[in-house]
């Protein structure tokens, strides 16, 4: 297959949350005129109402070939969150080019300070503002963001609880209050609420 000019851009989501997985997602841009016409579209996903991305990533989901990976909080806590990071990413790669016939093209990943210390893949290449400058790492982040805050959404069905609903695993207010009334759940991050638990 003649990719050189293929990119993949790759970027994780909940990185910063106290409960539920690291997610990744790897999107794959062939240059197709559909392809281009839905990139012009997209934006750092953390700038984008939850309407707007879940309309984008519909439109990725059906015009993209794509893959996600992620890793629950009870292997972050066995590995620590920056190893956890670097290795969903490389995850999430690994699931696309499996897709993919003998891939040749570049990979681009939104910065993760450290990685260089624990990716093994020396052809992902990571970008500062990663989001801003490539639409290919945007998508990605659509993406990701989407799939896993829907994951907690029906996670939150079995965690009623809780109510990731709305909070979808961040340390909010609500949520630390809700986890010191009722405890952690197997879906938290004990190495996240230390100083939160007695």
């Amino acid at each position: 297959m003649e990719n050189e000019n293929y990119l993949i851009g790759v970027d994780e989501v909940g990185r910063g949350c106290v409960a539920g997985p690291i997610v990744a997602a790897a999107c794959l841009s062939r240059g197709l005129e559909n392809e281009d016409e839905v990139l012009k579209l997209v934006k750092d996903s953390k700038k984008l109402t939850a309407k707007k991305r879940e309309e984008l990533f519909e439109l990725l989901k059906n015009n993209f070939i794509w893959a996600y990976a992620e890793i629950d909080g009870q292997e972050i806590d066995k590995i620590g969150i920056q190893p956890a990071n670097c290795l969903v990413v490389e995850r999430a790669v690994e699931k696309l080019i499996l897709q993919l016939e003998n891939f040749e093209g570049k990979i681009l990943a939104d910065h993760i300070g450290g990685a260089q210390n624990y990716v093994k893949n020396k052809k992902i290449e990571f970008h500062i503002k990663g989001e801003s400058k490539f639409s290919i790492i945007a998508a990605a982040s659509i993406l990701a963001k989407v799939y896993r805050d829907n994951l907690l959404m029906n996670l939150g069905e079995k965690y009623s609880k809780y109510n990731f609903s709305q909070h979808k695993g961040y340390g909010t207010k609500e949520h630390l209050e809700l986890i010191a009334k009722h405890g952690v759940s197997d879906l938290h991050r004990i190495s996240f609420l230390k100083k939160y638990l007695k």
